[in-house]
């Protein structure tokens, strides 16, 4: 396992996205959102190891 203070992983999902690269973790991840100009990037964090995953998903809470 890493050192999660590296910071984020880029990952493009493809099909389905639910264990964690780096500590093998298998039950899905917590969401946090971070705030960008007008929209909120959706960032998932393992609950396991807290390594953070960037996955481009934007959203707008209206």
């Amino acid at each position: 396992m890493k050192d999660v203070s590296e910071g984020i992983i880029e990952k493009k999902i493809e099909e389905e996205f639910h264990i964690c690269e780096n500590c093998g973790y298998r039950l899905g991840f917590h969401v946090s959102f971070q705030k960008k100009a007008d929209f909120f990037e959706v960032i998932l964090i393992c609950p396991n190891c807290g390594q953070r995953h960037r996955v481009n998903w934007l959203v707008n809470f209206a």
